[in-house]
């Protein structure tokens, strides 16, 4: 309690500037973390890699510091193909015994992830200096997911076994961040952030057998986490 009297101090004794609306856009990277970025269980990791992110921005400040923040996101994240690839194809082996796939029997073709969000909520500003603007936001709303779009055919013996993996999901998902903007004229600001989002992803994994070669081979349930960090920059406009 004494610590956090102590910061509301600190933000209450520097100057009076006054606070500026603003809307912003901004670019940068998509890093994935947790089981949203491991390999090795198709049931629950992601098989992501670094990628890329848009984002807009907007806040609004009814009072000083604290305002109403709202951001709307779009983010890509590739996919670890190889390893994608080879898990599947084990998952298909231990369930149709004596089965062996060669890797000239296998046709595979994958995407990367593509996630929306949509969130709102409070916003905290600090403008220490004419300039200079400190942002703290934690945010919270939906979340669009789609999976790679993966589709594996394997071929054996003249039969065919079809594997795919496309279904998106809603849910709600929640954002964490900070960041600065400087201002390089009156309307006009340098923007630097960086964002924690996460939100579920579910979906399934389905083997269909195209010549009835073999039965047994299940479905997939896949859960877990989709968790990033997304690095930053662009431009805001003050109104």
């Amino acid at each position: 309690m004494r610590k956090i009297a102590w910061i509301w101090i600190l933000f209450m004794s520097l100057p009076a500037y006054a606070q500026e609306n603003f809307a912003s856009i901004s670019f940068g990277a998509s890093l994935p973390l947790g089981n949203y970025a491991s390999t090795g269980d198709l049931a629950s990791d992601g098989y992501a890699r670094t990628g890329g992110a848009i984002k807009f921005d907007a806040g609004y400040f009814p009072v000083s510091y604290l305002g109403i923040g709202g951001s709307f996101s779009f983010g890509s994240n590739y996919a670890i193909r190889d390893s994608l690839r080879n898990d599947t194809r084990t998952h298909v082996e231990e369930h149709i015994e004596n089965l062996e796939i060669p890797d000239d029997s296998i046709q595979y073709g994958t995407g990367f992830w593509n996630y929306i969000n949509l969130f709102i909520g409070p916003h905290f500003s600090v403008r220490p200096a004419q300039r200079l603007y400190l942002d703290f936001r934690v945010l919270g709303g939906l979340s669009i997911i789609r999976p790679p779009d993966q589709e594996l055919v394997v071929q054996v013996d003249g039969n065919e076994i079809y594997s795919y993996a496309s279904n998106n999901t809603l849910s709600y998902g929640g954002m964490a961040g900070a960041g600065l903007r400087y201002k390089l004229n009156d309307n006009l600001a340098l923007k630097l952030e960086t964002d924690y989002t996460l939100a579920r992803s579910r979906f399934d994994y389905t083997f269909d057998f195209l010549h009835e070669v073999a039965e047994g081979v299940p479905s997939i349930e896949s859960e877990f986490w989709v968790s990033t960090v997304e690095v930053m920059v662009g431009l805001a406009y003050a109104f």
